[in-house]
């Protein structure tokens, strides 16, 4: 494989988990022009952790390393535990992801990986974009941006992620504990069984085994909380919920997602194509991306190999307007979202709750999950996400 092309049909800015998957995608396709992918990373390395519901195809459902067919949400006493055998809970490693995709990729004789590439001015003219970068000019007839906030294609209208801005952060470790606690068969989606901290805080468990998990401590919020912080909850967490005195820390993973929603309406070019989140496949409400990621570059991918190249939006309109009111009545009253989530995991079922995460769900699972949730908080945000549609 060549890794020294400064000419390529396809370019790639970014050799996460997008602008992997795009390429993969496009030769998947058959596409024999060359592809560039840059990046300022040196190597791969298992640096994060994707999960989701398996509801949506994809290449990648043979990398899954563990499915559940639980999960629960707990609060103090009170637990509700949903189910469901035709849309398990799958988790998947990055290493396993990077392994399988990196391998197959620098095997294409039209692919073209170049790693430790820090990526600089971007010039767009008639005959396609030039990239500046550290390996020299990239040229290519279209620019495929998977950098996520930092590429050419995030939106000016939308704040970079930071104090003041709503994201999800957590910061989790991955434990192995002195005796077997944790029940390897449900996964914790949320344990509300936390300090409060003015923002939606909660603690996730992904049950490995009897004695090994993922414990995370979250909070959604505009500021959210120190490190030192974090890691004090988790202390507290695995001794309170767990009567656990001793464990062992194998790896630590922190991580900010923006909840925000990424509006591509006006593409200003045809030649600059987001992917990834800067398309917009981080769910607003959730933060989960990685099915939505892959929908969205199979979609590109596809218009790439029938010749027209052209961004891809993610989300149907019902379920960005129902994004909107989530997060409208979480930030009108973050403490208080965890007694609606409750509510709604008591009342909904796991097949449901499941489609509804993984943006597949039917008129009627959004009539029941609508039906489950507390009406007060909801018809307002409703009606105030409405007034704001209608002023802009």
């Amino acid at each position: 494989m060549s890794t020294t092309s400064p000419h390529a049909l396809n370019l790639i800015l970014g050799a996460g988990l997008a602008g992997l998957s795009l390429a993969d995608a496009l030769l998947r396709r058959g596409v024999r022009s060359p592809i560039v992918i840059a990046d300022a990373r040196e190597d791969f390395t298992n640096d994060r952790t994707w999960c989701f519901w398996d509801v949506h195809p994809h290449p990648y459902r043979n990398l899954v390393q563990q499915r559940w067919s639980q999960w629960s949400f707990r609060s103090g006493t009170t637990a509700h535990r949903q189910s469901s055998l035709l849309a398990p809970y799958c988790y998947l490693p990055a290493d396993r992801f990077y392994q399988d995709v990196v391998t197959r990729l620098r095997a294409a004789p039209n692919c073209s990986l170049l790693l430790g590439t820090k990526i600089g001015e971007v010039r767009e003219d008639g005959a396609g974009v030039t990239v500046e970068t550290s390996a020299g000019d990239l040229s290519a007839s279209h620019l495929f941006d998977a950098m996520g906030t930092r590429g050419p294609t995030w939106p000016s209208t939308v704040p970079q992620p930071g104090h003041g801005v709503l994201c999800q952060r957590f910061l989790g470790w991955f434990v192995t504990a002195s005796e077997p606690v944790f029940d390897p068969s449900c996964v914790t989606l949320m344990d509300f069984d936390v300090t409060p901290n003015g923002e939606l805080h909660f603690v996730y468990v992904l049950p490995f085994s009897s004695t090994r998990a993922l414990v995370e401590d979250t909070t959604i919020g505009l500021d959210g909380i120190p490190p030192s912080q974090h890691r004090d909850e988790l202390e507290r967490y695995l001794g309170h919920r767990y009567g656990l005195t001793t464990w062992q820390v194998e790896r630590e993973e922190v991580a900010t997602i923006p909840m925000l929603h990424v509006d591509r309406s006006e593409q200003a070019s045809k030649r600059l194509i987001p992917v990834g989140t800067a398309a917009g496949t981080v769910r607003p409400s959730s933060g989960y991306a990685f099915v939505r990621t892959q929908l969205q570059v199979a979609a590109v991918a596809a218009g790439v190999a029938e010749g027209r190249p052209s961004a891809v939006s993610v989300g149907r309109d019902r379920d960005v307007f129902l994004d909107r009111v989530f997060l409208d009545v979480l930030q009108h009253d973050p403490e208080a979202f965890s007694r609606n989530l409750m509510m709604l995991a008591k009342r909904l079922s796991g097949d449901r709750f499941a489609r509804f995460m993984m943006d597949a769900a039917s008129p009627v699972d959004l009539l029941s999950m609508i039906a489950a949730l507390p009406k007060p908080p909801f018809v307002r945000g409703a009606v105030r996400v409405g007034h704001e549609h209608v002023r802009r």
